[in-house]
């Protein structure tokens, strides 16, 4: 791949991201004038998500190859001194290559935090038949284990690091793992309510038929004002009506009982995008198979980072309507674009 020619600099354009299906659009269609002109008016951007799925595709060169020519930027969310993610977002002009060459390097903590977050909602859809709820809980955090020991190996690589410098690095790792250790015994007890391992039991399909309510009645939603039309439904069911829940509490973005903050936009974002998938909006499908709940957990995180975007594009009419009614709910300005081919003709809905 050519990567002789200078690296982009932001000129402060608009900025437009692409989820990974009109990335593919674009390797199918390097020539094309509607993604050309797309990278002369916006500043195209993309995230470790895409570097991940650019990974999982298995021929990384062609999907860096059609970054490289829109002239595409990093896109990260920024730190403060402690380590945490702040809500604010970097744009950072490293080639494609190079970006994809660090992403490589970070690896290994990606693929720990996979391990240890997706494996309870893979058993909540009726997948990991036959593995325990409390097995799953020591498997995730075994594998969270993993991410502080990986990380604090790194630390010892880095050369002259001073004890004041490291100290408050493992405070962090630390406060980090247990506040993580209390979070999956949250979540494991409140499993074992609601799933017979012996049953070998869906939590999503029994939570649906206790309540009547699923995606043929959720589906019907219209906008504008969908979020709000689907708590109308809820707040009057058994589960909800006279127990003081909030809109916000039936989100899961009310106060975190973990981390004892407001949460920050995009994890917003992703919290409601997988409580859509869980009641029935708009659900994405097969959840209960890993290789689709992985693509499902790459979804939620293309539409959380892009919320801090101008422009999100998808080819997924699913995904674009479920993004859209999170968008509008939160307040997000964030134009939501439904890219259709037809031929060769490629043209955005809004």
């Amino acid at each position: 791949m050519n990567e002789l020619s200078s690296p982009p600099t932001y000129t402060g354009k608009a900025t437009i991201y692409f989820d990974q299906n009109v990335l593919s659009m674009v390797v199918k269609n390097p020539t094309s004038e509607f993604f050309t002109s797309l990278s002369k008016n916006y500043q195209v951007i993309y995230s470790d998500d895409t570097l991940r799925e650019i990974k999982r595709s298995g021929r990384p060169e062609k999907f860096l190859n059609a970054l490289h020519h829109l002239s595409a930027m990093h896109f990260k969310y920024q730190l403060n001194e402690a380590f945490e993610v702040t809500g604010s977002m970097i744009i950072s002009s490293l080639p494609p290559t190079q970006a994809y060459q660090n992403y490589l390097l970070i690896e290994p903590v990606y693929d720990f935090m996979f391990a240890a977050a997706h494996q309870t909602t893979l058993k909540v859809y009726g997948g990991k038949k036959g593995t325990a709820i409390i097995d799953i809980a020591a498997e995730q955090a075994s594998s969270f284990r993993s991410i502080i020991d990986y990380l604090t190996g790194e630390l010892d690589k880095i050369d002259n690091m001073t004890p004041h410098s490291r100290a408050p690095i493992e405070q962090y790792l630390s406060t980090l793992q247990k506040q993580y250790e209390t979070a999956v015994a949250v979540s494991s007890s409140e499993m074992t309510k609601h799933i017979d391992d012996e049953k070998l039991e869906s939590g999503v399909q029994n939570y649906r038929a206790s309540t009547g309510i699923g995606p043929v009645q959720l589906n019907n939603i219209e906008p504008p004002r969908v979020i709000e039309k689907i708590w109308d439904i809820y707040q009057h069911l058994d589960g909800y009506r006279n127990k003081g829940f909030s809109i916000e509490d039936f989100l899961g973005i009310s106060l975190n009982p973990v981390y004892k903050r407001e949460m920050l936009q995009h994890e917003k974002v992703t919290a409601i995008y997988n409580l859509l998938n869980f009641i029935g909006f708009k659900s994405d499908s097969r959840l209960d198979k890993e290789k689709r709940h992985v693509a499902a957990i790459s979804d939620a995180a293309h539409a959380s980072i892009a919320s801090h975007a101008h422009v999100l594009l998808s080819g997924d009419q699913v995904f674009v309507s479920k993004v859209r009614a999170i968008y509008e709910f939160l307040g997000i300005q964030t134009f939501v674009g439904l890219v259709v081919q037809d031929g060769e003709m490629i043209t955005v809905r809004s």
